[in-house]
């Protein structure tokens, strides 16, 4: 699945050298544009200063698997995708989607612009022994991965982080086998409206992983909203059929589509859901299988 970002051949014996840290193989290439090149390297500088979401002193192999199974939306991944399936993450950042679906032997890769969130990553990958998983410096723009490799393709949180979300949910959906499961993760439009009203509490909460919480929810530097049919126009126009959404956007429940006046409805709820973020997912499949 790993493959050279400059002459698509399999990683390592593509004839570049590209450098290691801390077990980490940086494959990451800067795009010509300077619009795409200023927002990356601002996003990047965040990051290497606030790895992101960090993990807790005391979080183990049992932590990880608890916290995943209890969250609705990792557990229908962890329901649905098999075990021996290939899993791409663009932007892992400190790893725990990456790692909690390898704890079932799945065969991940993780990639993120940050070195210091993948260095968090792979201590602890290291540390819960997670062979299956490997973690890699990249752009998501120009994924380190062969085309159509991919079981499942999945960027949460992520790209509204770019200066081209939808360019870089295409990039990923290239990446992806046809038939294969695409998972995306935007800020909603309304979501995030009484975040500022947050401010306050989520400052005071002082420890490592609470104040990078704090400071990606309130001082981002890149940031952008959508509406669940933009996301949704944009996977069409990418040839991916919806599958699922959390949370649900239709009153017939969380794996039917739905109609426009259904998605703003529950977009109007989620004012009320700043304090997660106001993150929604939507999951689908690549044509063509």
């Amino acid at each position: 699945m790993l493959a050279c970002p400059l002459c698509a051949s399999a990683v390592p014996g593509c004839g570049h050298d590209w450098p290691v840290e801390h077990g980490i193989t940086d494959l990451f290439v800067d795009l010509v544009d300077a619009e795409h090149t200023a927002v990356t390297s601002r996003v990047r500088a965040f990051y290497e200063e606030r790895p992101f979401p960090d993990w807790r002193p005391e979080d183990d192999r049992g932590s990880l698997l608890r916290q995943g199974r209890a969250n609705p939306f990792t557990r229908w991944l962890d329901d649905v995708v098999p075990e021996r399936a290939s899993v791409l993450e663009l932007g892992c950042g400190t790893g725990q989607m990456s790692l909690f679906l390898g704890v079932a032997g799945r065969r991940v890769i993780g990639v993120d612009l940050s070195m210091a969130s993948l260095v968090v990553a792979e201590a602890f990958r290291a540390r819960v022994d997670l062979p299956s998983v490997r973690l890699v410096r990249g752009n998501l723009f120009r994924p380190p991965v062969a085309e159509g490799s991919a079981d499942v393709g999945i960027s949460s949180g992520v790209l509204h982080h770019t200066a081209d979300p939808r360019a870089g949910l295409e990039a990923l959906v290239r990446c992806v086998r046809p038939g294969g499961l695409v998972v995306v993760g935007f800020y909603s439009v309304t979501g995030r409206i009484l975040l500022p009203l947050l401010r306050g509490a989520h400052a005071r909460d002082t420890t490592r992983r609470g104040q990078a919480w704090f400071h990606d929810q309130h001082h981002h530097p890149q940031e952008s909203r959508h509406s669940v049919d933009t996301i949704l126009g944009w996977l069409d126009a990418a040839g991916v059929d919806f599958v699922r959404a959390f949370p649900e956007i239709s009153f017939s429940g969380a794996d039917v589509r739905g109609a426009l006046w259904e998605h703003w409805l529950h977009q109007l709820s989620w004012v009320s859901r700043a304090a997660d973020g106001g993150l929604f997912v939507l999951a689908g499949r690549k044509r063509g299988a």
